[in-house]
């Protein structure tokens, strides 16, 4: 016979005298015996409320921008940059918030789109090389130095710090060899960001190369 908890408004199937969400005494022999039993409120996150309120005036921005572009120039050539930064505002700022991302996380999510970002705008205003040759890598680099200084500040043993570095790693060599088969002029940023969160890597193994391989085996379930 199930028990109901008024205070949680919860029904309860098992056996305890106390509803396990908030510790009322819901058994009528337990409530004789335990008048007094302590009360636990769930406490509930007020930031998303905000966050709510924020997404839809993000989305009503967005609809208004593209509805007077649409009707002032028939395009959405400069409303796409609104789309854009909406999109910037959900993923990197709005969601690991709301989701309760870890800095390691937020710095995957930052390096990604950021790169995503900056490619738009290469591409979409015609102005190629800029992005690529010195903004993107720069970006990469930064957030590479903050990894590591983040890793050092925690004795090495934070592991989550790996996936961002593993992230920029990638990343930097992809575009090294993206960046010498299209003969850019400008390669040094690119192959700094490549070397410095490598050597980062590299370091992390060789002073706690043990932690590290039990980490990766117990992310990648080997």
């Amino acid at each position: 016979m199930s028990k109901f908890c008024e205070y949680c408004k919860v029904n309860i199937v098992d056996d305890s005298p106390n509803c396990p969400l908030c510790g009322k005494c819901i058994d009528d022999q337990c409530e004789k015996k335990n008048k007094f039993y302590p009360k636990y409120k769930l406490v509930a996150d007020k930031r998303e409320p905000i966050i709510k309120i924020l997404e839809k005036l993000s989305l009503l921005f967005v609809a208004l921008s593209i509805a007077v572009n649409l009707f002032t120039d028939k395009t959405i050539s400069w409303s796409l940059y609104v789309i854009i930064s909406f999109v910037l505002l959900n993923f990197v700022i709005l969601r690991p918030i709301k989701k309760k991302f870890t800095l390691a996380q937020v710095l995957s999510v930052v390096a990604f789109w950021l790169t995503c970002f900056m490619l738009f705008l290469e591409l979409y205003t015609s102005t190629w090389g800029w992005g690529v040759m010195y903004a993107i890598p720069f970006t990469w680099l930064g957030l590479a130095v903050l990894s590591g200084i983040m890793t050092m500040v925690h004795g090495y043993v934070n592991f989550e710090m790996f996936k961002p570095m593993f992230m920029l790693t990638f990343l930097s060599a992809i575009s090294l060899i993206l960046v010498l088969c299209f003969n850019c002029e400008v390669v040094w940023p690119t192959l700094v960001a490549l070397l410095v969160s490598a050597s980062e890597i590299i370091l992390m193994f060789m002073f706690r190369f043990k932690r590290s391989v039990r980490s990766l085996k117990k992310d990648f379930g080997i």
